[in-house]
């Protein structure tokens, strides 16, 4: 499978991998990496389920088992000096592949830019309960938030990555958070309505060597930040 997944790939220089959140794809990073690609080699990828990377049935769909996607397509691109970009469930990813995986990545990865991050226990948006609930996950594909999902395996993983979300699973790598000492940039939404910015506060608080930025609406521009644009050099 990992042979087969999905990704963007262009740009020029030292190598940033790009990871999408729920019910989400690659293309979401389409104008980003335009704007970064003089300054990255980019790779935006699709998680499994997600987009045009294969969706089979026997995966399991949690948090950690993306988490060993990611570390083993960042080992088998052998990228390093690299920046891990995450949006929500997919910065969740990058956080739990790094305290999953610390030897792998501790040699290969040199930065995080984390944007409206799941990283702590929170209650979820009507749309993730409406997939978790059984019968009506499926009937909820239809409607047209779910429009953008080209396949009938995709929506089947989505309904699987909704309902494998849980506190418990997040619980227990909030205590490591302050061992990631990464350079990271935390980047909000002041009116983020899914994950909500005192989140954000408390992310950049227990990553030690973090600094956040907080946008009044995330659909601005990221790559006309001129903070942004200096921490990603």
């Amino acid at each position: 499978m990992l042979s087969r997944l999905k990704a963007a790939i262009g740009g020029a220089g030292e190598p940033a991998v790009f990871v999408h959140g729920l019910a989400s794809n690659r293309l979401i990073w389409r104008r980003v990496c335009h704007g970064l690609k003089d300054e990255f080699s980019y790779h935006a990828i699709d998680l499994p389920g997600s987009g045009e990377s294969p969706a089979p049935r026997h995966f399991q769909y949690t948090i950690e088992h993306f988490a060993d996607v990611l570390t083993d397509f960042i080992i088998l691109k052998d990228l390093k000096r690299l920046t891990l970009v995450g949006a929500s469930l997919g910065a969740a990813v990058i956080l739990v592949a790094l305290l999953r995986n610390r030897d792998e990545l501790a040699p290969r990865v040199r930065a995080l830019c984390l944007i409206d991050a799941i990283a702590y226990p929170q209650d979820f948006p009507f749309f993730v309960e409406i997939l978790r609930t059984p019968f009506i996950g499926p009937l909820a594909l239809t409607f047209p938030f779910f429009a953008q999902i080209p396949r009938r395996r995709v929506g089947e993983a989505l309904i699987r990555t909704a309902r494998s979300l849980n506190a418990k699973r997040l619980s227990r790598y909030v205590q490591r958070l302050d061992t990631i000492l990464l350079p990271t940039l935390v980047i909000w939404g002041r009116k983020d309505g899914v994950v909500p910015l005192r989140a954000g506060k408390r992310l950049a608080r227990d990553l030690p060597n973090s600094h956040l930025i907080v946008l009044t609406t995330v659909v601005i521009p990221l790559t006309r930040n001129a903070q942004l644009r200096s921490f990603l050099r």
